[in-house]
């Protein structure tokens, strides 16, 4: 809040929480943002990292048949630790991006004098140089978060797949790749009753339970295993995911000719970064999920030994339309989700900084 808000115009002291709210405005618009899509958001991001990693024969016989086999529940299974912590890390990532813009445009070498041979800056004063602020601001936004939250990330997997991975140990499901892996063939209906009948493994009763039994088969190091996967994702996506906002943004912005935008602008701009950073990173995503599927399984030893056997393998058996195997569930969820988080963004920060006005 500025400075000359110690007062209201009626003499009255602006209120203390009123204050703390301004000042953290990112903060508090963000993990509203957070709250509200991961509610929405989590029952698809199972539904993909089941598609993912075991063999559906489409996103409908996918839904079906989780929800026939663990009910609704079993969609938002592993919800809580991404929902505890993606407030807070959505959070970070949003301030991570904003201080990141503000430092590279105070210390920006063009900033005193134009750019060489009109490249753009980080001054924000074209729409390239808004792209490739938001573009760096992104990338260390996204690293930064990868390795801060990746244990969650993986213990989240394990809980998504708890129930096929027990089943995939039985021989009821058929597996994405690997030597001695299922065919590609869809579950059948007495492979489907098998599931049910499978109970779920003891390490999956709660996400510690899943974490004490990741260090005890891999070590402490293996809280981290696929974390160059997951850096190379979140740091490359949300470069992508921020630039693409801001381009969308402030193209719009430009072409209607308004010092302001609105909730129209901030879902198609939300839904187009949401689409796109999905169509151009979901291959790595496919990878991790595939490689993290593997740290529990029984025996010890992983069908892939590195991330670019895994990549060759999916490649050689089923083409380019493998790598993007249930990237449908990515862009149904795409597009709604990620503008409706930039509409609750945009507008908690503008009623945050509404009320502040009225303080003054």
């Amino acid at each position: 809040m500025p400075a000359a808000a110690a007062a209201t115009a009626g003499g009255s002291a602006v209120q203390p929480w009123q204050a703390a709210l301004y000042e953290n405005r990112t903060l508090a618009s963000a993990i509203t943002a957070a709250v509200t899509g991961m509610l929405v958001g989590y029952p698809f991001d199972s539904l993909k990292t089941r598609m993912q990693t075991h063999h559906y024969p489409s996103l409908l016989a996918c839904a079906r048949r989780s929800v026939a086999e663990e009910g609704v529940g079993g969609l938002y299974r592993g919800l809580l630790p991404p929902l505890l912590t993606a407030s807070a890390a959505k959070a970070m990532s949003f301030s991570v991006f904003e201080q990141t813009k503000q430092w590279l445009r105070k210390h920006d070498p063009c900033r005193a004098r134009g750019p060489p041979l009109g490249l753009p800056n980080f001054q924000r004063t074209t729409v390239g140089s808004v792209a490739m602020t938001a573009a760096v601001s992104g990338f260390a936004s996204g690293a930064l978060m990868a390795s801060l939250c990746a244990p969650l990330e993986l213990v989240k997997v394990q809980m998504q797949l708890s129930s096929l991975t027990a089943a995939r140990a039985a021989g009821a499901v058929a597996v994405l790749g690997g030597a001695g892996s299922a065919s590609a063939e869809s579950s059948s209906p007495s492979s489907s009753a098998l599931i049910k009948r499978t109970a779920r493994p003891r390490w999956a009763a709660s996400n510690m339970s899943v974490l004490r039994e990741i260090v005890r088969r891999r070590g402490l190091h293996g809280m981290y295993y696929g974390l160059n996967l997951h850096v190379a994702r979140d740091a490359c996506g949300t470069a992508i995911y921020f630039a693409s906002y801001e381009t969308v943004k402030e193209t719009l912005r430009r072409l209607t000719g308004s010092e302001t935008t609105g909730a129209a602008t901030h879902m198609l701009a939300g839904g187009t970064c949401g689409v796109l950073s999905w169509l151009l990173i979901f291959p790595v995503d496919l990878v991790k999920s595939t490689m993290q599927s593997q740290v529990l399984l029984p025996g010890g030893t992983p069908a892939f030994a590195t991330p670019w056997q895994c990549l060759r393998d999916i490649h050689a058996r089923l083409g380019m339309s493998g790598l993007y195997r249930g990237i449908s569930v990515s862009l149904i969820r795409a597009f709604p989700i990620h503008g409706l988080n930039f509409v609750v963004y945009e507008w908690t920060r503008s009623a945050i900084c509404r009320l502040a006005d009225r303080a003054e």
